[in-house]
């Protein structure tokens, strides 16, 4: 049997983490505007990983990638040997010898010589392409210098002098020769920096400017910060919080209890801390679902997805066997961003929901707030109600709840059609295509999160845009 990747490798013609439905406040766009923004930080400019993850991207992708640029890919180049080879060829075979992200070449040549997106490059821009050895009063005519000179050596003397000068020394004695290291005070164009990792130390060393490190900065935003569908679950490598990406902010969980109690673990994207600097971090996720409330008027409440939902009095707490130790107090600002729902009282039957089978014909069916919402597949139950109970009822009794719409998939799960190779993401109640492996690869998807539905499900919702990465 073909894997899930490798049927949606065989797809050629198409075109081109569970979310929980956790409320935005109403003032949404207003906090959007006056929030934090994504900005340049000149204590902590990459991650280590950044520099030196030889896997964070492929040859057929840096081919891909340079031609959707410019004219880098192919041109031809004398490498060290002597022999002739694509420029391609060239930041590979450094990247491979000298354990070297090929993503930090190709944004250490642009921010030097621009030479991934001009379209015509001069040979100046090809000897001194990755600006080893130029500093600031330096002449290029330098004899010398002579020895540093061309496009190979260039990447080759770079490349070398991150893994085995920079690294080495501060492995070794702690700093490099020039004294840079994390949690050491710098100097930088009259400002005191005091790097937060040893990548940022590295890139002062090479680069002992502010504006030229922020130049890099700014390139690696703008090709490698991918921008993640509705609903997606990220965690950050390094510092390890989680968010919810979320009308274009990062929304931090206050917890991992309260992620847990709202996210597929198995679904969460882990991602490069630099990545997620181009987000601007938005309202705290500080509940779990089911969590119990008292605001400021000691009013009670119960969060149920979306909702707040009023507890009417104490006698309805009692009913249903709230416990008081699990009581948060808030204010209500805390909770003004969720819609209110219908208040629980003492002829509520099922405040957290409940499944119910219909014994005649086997459907199944989400009770809350009085309404049935119809299950339209067994998968459901393992995504959005795992472990929960199924009550068995007749017909009858189901009659008694008013019908509402069938339950729906959330933001940010992978679909398939059982009779299609083409997958997608849900994002806003629309099927967003994915068009490629790479792609789906790239953002940080798994192919065992990829669920197959029959196409009668799948067909009630419409298609979206493509998922696209702006650096593939």
């Amino acid at each position: 049997m073909m894997s899930q990747k490798t049927k949606f490798l065989l797809l050629t013609s198409l075109i081109s983490h569970v979310f929980y439905y956790i409320p935005y406040p109403a003032n949404a766009q207003e906090q959007i505007s006056t929030s934090t923004a994504a900005c340049f930080n000149q204590s902590r400019i990459l991650e280590d990983d950044d520099i030196f993850d030889i896997n964070a991207m492929s040859y057929d992708r840096m081919v891909r990638f340079l031609r959707s640029k410019g004219t880098l890919a192919d041109a031809q180049i004398t490498d060290t040997d002597g022999i002739i080879k694509t420029a391609t060829d060239i930041i590979w075979r450094v990247a491979t010898s000298y354990k070297i992200n090929p993503k930090y070449l190709l944004a250490l040549i642009q921010k030097e010589q621009s030479l991934v997106e001009d379209p015509s490059p001069t040979q100046k821009q090809f000897d001194w392409a990755a600006g080893y050895a130029i500093c600031d009063a330096c002449s290029k005519d330098d004899p010398e210098l002579q020895q540093f000179k061309g496009f190979a050596s260039q990447i080759e003397w770079a490349a070398k002098q991150h893994r085995e000068k920079y690294l080495l020394q501060i492995l070794g004695t702690g700093k490099t020769r020039g004294g840079n290291a994390a949690g050491k005070l710098l100097k930088i164009d009259g400002e005191k920096i005091i790097p937060e990792n040893s990548a940022t130390a590295m890139l002062y060393a090479y680069t002992p400017h502010i504006h030229g490190n922020q130049n890099l900065w700014n390139i690696w935003q703008r090709w490698f910060s991918l921008q993640y569908p509705e609903g997606t679950v990220v965690r950050a490598k390094v510092k390890r919080q989680a968010y919810l990406i979320r009308l274009g902010q990062k929304r931090p969980f206050a917890s991992e209890t309260v992620l847990l109690s709202l996210v597929d673990p198995a679904k969460i994207i882990s991602v490069s801390d630099t990545e997620l600097q181009s987000y601007p971090t938005g309202p705290q996720i500080r509940f779990p679902n089911f969590a119990l409330l008292r605001d400021n008027k000691k009013h009670l409440w119960l969060l149920s997805d979306n909702t707040k939902r009023r507890i009417a009095d104490k006698k309805t707490f009692r009913k249903f066997s709230f416990n008081e130790d699990e009581i948060i107090d808030v204010t209500e600002n805390e909770i003004a961003g969720y819609e209110n729902g219908i208040s629980i009282n003492s002829k509520t039957e099922f405040p957290t929901g409940i499944i119910m089978q219909k014994k005649e014909d086997k459907s199944l069916w989400y009770i809350e707030e009085g309404e049935r919402s119809l299950i339209p597949d067994r998968a459901f139950l393992s995504l959005y109600f795992k472990g929960r109970n199924i009550k068995k009822v007749s017909a009858s009794k189901l009659l008694k709840y008013k019908i509402a719409d069938p339950y729906q998939l959330h933001d940010g799960e992978l679909v398939q059609k059982k009779s299609d190779p083409a997958v997608y993401v849900v994002s806003q109640g629309k099927l967003n295509p994915i068009p490629s492996a790479d792609i789906f690869e790239s953002i940080g998807w798994k192919w065992k999160n990829v669920i197959q539905l029959p196409e009668r499900i799948l067909s009630e919702y419409p298609i979206g845009e493509p998922v696209s990465i702006a650096s593939l």
